[in-house]
């Protein structure tokens, strides 16, 4: 596709849950040049919340839609993750391109296989590392490029959320090692795993520590079943430079205070604070001016569409949008931008030597 190819590009929903209803279906129905015309979920309340939607087709079996794609140019992926391997190649093979929620694959042979294809096909593929597109982290990306800090020493994320505090909240799949490698270490660890590779290079090694603090969760047709994954997970990763990165996550915990993420290098510290979901600022602290100082926040204007409700996204609905624009423009460019598949496979060899880590108590290689 030639750079002033701006026809209107077409695109399909696959999984429609809550995250692609609030956020990739508001994101990309926002672009100019841009209609979401195709929906596919298994399930009735997603399939009725498309045609609240106004979305012109709609499948319960995505495969079906992939093999008669009625003119789509790509196609987002939101569904659990032991599904993404045969809904990304069958998408590949209809012609599609393909934005991927993380982790790109449930293992690292399939993410092998996906990147594999990818490259082999030419198709556009990104996986959903939306935090790559907060203004916060993107300038702070830039001043340890440009060398503000120095050599990058030292990586740590903290952060918890209440997703799964209440213990009477029924088994999600994530829970299940059937649908997911893993538990919190995945599903909130995938993003900063991401994040450390972005801002210091390989890892080499890792070793990690996993608790299930409900180990019992109700079923959705009665009774109940172990949890089979971790609601909180901590984890050590030696980078090839020679520096530390430092992990913690928990989704059955109230965040209290900031959370955030600090880059510590030779010459200095920055940190990107969270405040919630509504506001982040860029924290400074160098040999030249060590005195903790702002050099960035970003807050923007209250929008009760993303910012009220049971599931407020706040400014993650302006990182999905900024992860959407870039999706788009790489069609119409042809030229793929990070976060690519490439990215999803790094982080995908970390996710493997934790799982590794966890489940025989020792260091691992990250292969």
């Amino acid at each position: 596709m030639s750079v002033t190819d701006t026809r209107p590009l077409r695109i399909g929903i696959i999984g429609l849950g809550a995250w692609g209803a609030r956020a990739h279906f508001p994101a990309f129905s926002s672009l100019p040049g841009v209609e979401v015309v195709a929906v596919a979920d298994p399930d009735d309340a997603p399939r009725q919340t498309a045609a609240e939607l106004g979305v012109q087709r709609i499948e319960a079996d995505p495969l079906r839609l992939l093999r008669d794609t009625d003119g789509l140019d790509a196609v987002v992926i939101a569904t659990p993750d032991d599904t993404h391997r045969d809904l990304v190649l069958a998408a590949f093979e209809a012609g599609l391109h393909v934005l991927c929620e993380k982790p790109l694959a449930y293992s690292l042979a399939q993410a092998r296989e996906m990147t594999a294809a990818a490259e082999r096909t030419g198709r556009i593929a990104k996986v959903g590392f939306l935090f790559r597109h907060s203004p916060v982290v993107k300038r702070m990306r830039d001043l340890v490029a440009e060398g503000l800090i120095g050599e990058v020493q030292l990586f740590e994320h903290v952060g918890v959320n209440a997703q799964f505090i209440d213990p009477d909240r029924p088994m999600h799949w994530k829970m299940q090692r059937q649908h997911a490698p893993g538990g919190v270490f995945v599903e909130y660890g995938a993003h900063t795993i991401d994040l450390a590779l972005w801002f210091g290079g390989p890892l080499t090694r890792v070793v990690g520590h996993a608790l299930t603090l409900v180990p019992q969760r109700s079923l959705s047709d009665g009774g109940t079943a172990p949890v089979e994954h971790d609601d909180v997970a901590a984890w050590i990763g030696e980078y090839l430079s020679g520096g530390q990165a430092l992990f913690r996550s928990g989704w059955t915990s109230l965040q209290a205070g900031v959370a955030g993420m600090r880059v510590s290098g030779t010459k200095g510290t920055l940190f990107w604070e969270q405040t919630g979901r509504r506001s982040e600022a860029l924290i400074a602290s160098t040999l030249d001016d060590p005195e903790s100082h702002t050099l960035f926040r970003f807050e923007p204007p209250y929008d009760p569409a993303i910012d009220d409700g049971p599931f407020p996204l706040g400014i993650f609905a302006h990182y999905n949008r900024g992860l959407a624009e870039s999706f788009i423009n790489d069609i119409r460019t042809g030229v793929v931008t990070w976060p690519s598949f490439a990215d999803g496979l790094a982080a995908q060899h970390v996710l493997s030597a934790i799982r590794t880590s966890l489940d025989e108590q020792r260091w691992a290689v990250v292969v």
